[in-house]
């Protein structure tokens, strides 16, 4: 039975992604609310990576708070562990994931900034694109039958204004741009079905790799995420709203920044305050 501060008991997610920032924060708001979440990455115990978090921290801070998460290693890299991770998810409950989060993204060490084009390394659109937008695309590919079959299910996808403005380098915004495109004609297939497709934009993150090493960002960004910045559970207040949401379909198709639906919905950062709106364009 649902109550009043756990709207998604009983409800089953999967969260790609989850190790760390976005993904770690929606993960830590669908379990708060009582969903059962399927956290992925490729980092299941801490120690085992250059960054801070692992899918175990997360599953623990989940318990911690009364809600259970289980830590699926998968590598979005690879289409066949994608496939194996919703088989299993299926398998073990009953065909049924009612929430997919579309969250991982694999970044080069250093992320080139202002780097032309022509100038940059020849892998960096593989690395963007294959997991932070064809992962994505197989994902969804995996969970759709499902929900058009019980005429029920929500699909998120993070992305960020990158889709719009210049942000890093080509291949970074051509990456975020096809996400809310995909995000779109998605909608488009699945509305007749009763199955939601959105896409989100949170502002500037406060992420463990950013607070790990701020000096790998420009100083101007830097200082800007430090006074301004969102923490990464601000975004997953915002998915666990739109999942609560019983008129989720009056926003299937549509771009959401997450501030835009703190005030409409009415919660705030782990803080308290309510981030600024960033622009659209």
């Amino acid at each position: 039975m649902q109550s009043h501060n756990r709207p998604l008991e009983g409800k089953v997610a999967v969260v790609t992604g989850a190790t760390r920032g976005v993904g770690k924060g929606v993960a830590l708001a669908l379990g708060e609310a009582g969903a059962l979440v399927y956290a992925t990455g490729r980092t299941l115990e801490s120690g085992s990576s250059n960054w801070p978090g692992s899918l175990q921290e997360t599953a623990d801070e989940i318990a911690r708070r009364g809600g259970t998460c289980i830590p699926v290693v998968c590598d979005h890299a690879d289409d066949g562990s994608v496939k194996r991770l919703f088989e299993r998810v299926h398998d073990e409950q009953s065909g049924t994931i009612d929430v997919l989060v579309n969250n991982v993204f694999a970044a080069p060490a250093r992320m080139p900034v202002n780097v032309p084009f022509w100038e940059l390394d020849d892998d960096i659109w593989e690395t963007l694109l294959r997991v932070g937008l064809r992962s994505h695309y197989v994902a969804s590919r995996c969970v759709a039958p499902r929900m058009v079959a019980r005429r029920q299910g929500l699909i998120v996808n993070t992305s960020s204004g990158g889709a719009v403005r210049y942000t890093f380098n080509v291949p970074f915004g051509v990456q975020k741009a096809g996400v809310d495109k995909m995000a779109k004609d998605m909608a488009h297939d699945l509305k007749p079905f009763n199955v939601a497709a959105v896409v989100i934009w949170p502002g500037f993150i406060k992420s463990e790799k950013f607070l790990a090493q701020p000096d790998r960002m420009p100083a101007a960004l830097a200082q800007r995420i430090m006074a301004d910045g969102e923490s990464p559970e601000f975004a997953g207040r915002a998915v666990a709203a739109l999942a609560a949401d019983p008129r989720i379909m009056e926003k299937t198709g549509q771009l959401h920044l997450v501030a835009e639906l703190a005030q409409e919905y009415g919660f705030t950062d782990v803080d308290g305050r309510m981030p600024a709106t960033p622009a659209r364009v």
